[in-house]
């Protein structure tokens, strides 16, 4: 099964406090000209966050596979070489390589450290003109999924506390649930969309009586907000496809919880664990 993302992009303040030293780590690395003289970064007007659908276009069929939102970063460009991370599915991971120039066009080969069996070798173009970055990535392993493709766009961010979960959420199945003996699934209630728990300090009163799922969802757009990238199928599938101005940047954010969203956390973990489930027919 492929699930498609609905995409929006962002750059988070040259990548975010979160990157920052991926980034001074990046901009110390220097290329070298032909005589060996240290080159430092140049700035080139295209670092940033590009984001947008990592599909699946080699793959095993009898595997479940999934297109992931994808963000890759431009760290820095020095004279030849370039540095930069991507962040998918719940992995934040450095990449280097070369690059040369075609008319306006970056044609970039980067590659991934290789430690992880993740890993791989991305081969992209970036438009200075248009701001948008495109190509394919190739796995260094035997993986389900051995290559993927890529449209990404540009743009800015900015963390919100005011980001509300759309109505459409409402509609979108929760990964895991499907029960095919009862036809039935796990599915949200309108509840979900009554509480933002990263604008007001919540009550015991106003959590007591919500369905699992539905505080699971409210707690979870907490760290969406902030941009995490979500590990768990559940989350990921569901942000990734139903709520438009979610995109990946980090894979940690504790350090920039609000006051307020760390106590409401807490609050709905204790009423989460006993919360009931709520089920529907499939395809409501």
């Amino acid at each position: 099964m492929k699930l498609t993302a609905i995409i929006f992009l962002s750059v988070l303040m040259a990548c975010s406090n979160n990157n920052t030293s991926l980034v001074k780590s990046a901009e110390s690395k220097a290329s070298e000209n032909a005589k060996g003289i240290v080159v430092p970064p140049v700035e080139c007007g295209v670092e940033g966050f590009y984001t947008g659908i990592f599909e699946a276009t080699k793959y095993d069929p009898d595997k479940e596979v999934f297109d992931n939102q994808l963000t890759i970063c431009i760290d820095s460009i020095g004279e030849k070489n370039i540095y930069g991370h991507s962040i998918v599915a719940g992995n934040d991971r450095p990449f280097s390589g070369s690059y040369h120039m075609e008319n306006n066009d970056y044609i970039v080969s980067v590659q991934e450290p290789g430690d992880n069996k993740y890993d791989g070798i991305f081969k992209f173009a970036i438009n200075s003109k248009g701001k948008s970055l495109s190509g394919t990535w190739h796995a260094n392993n035997n993986l389900p999924v051995t290559e993927r493709k890529y449209k990404l766009a540009y743009n800015s961010y900015s963390y919100s506390p005011s980001f509300e979960l759309p109505g459409e959420i409402i509609e979108s199945p929760i990964y895991g649930t499907y029960n095919k003996k009862t036809g039935k699934q796990e599915v949200l209630t309108g509840d979900v969309l009554t509480l933002n728990a990263s604008q007001k300090l919540l009550k015991s009163s106003d959590v007591e009586n919500v369905f699992a799922t539905d505080l699971e969802v409210i707690r979870n757009a907490i760290y969406a907000r902030h941009g995490y990238s979500f590990k768990n199928l559940r989350m990921r599938t569901l942000f990734d496809n139903a709520v438009d101005w979610y995109m990946p940047a980090s894979t940690d954010v504790t350090s920039v919880l609000t006051e307020i969203e760390k106590k409401n956390i807490e609050l709905i973990k204790r009423y989460e664990k006993h919360a009931t489930k709520y089920y529907d027919v499939f395809g409501r």
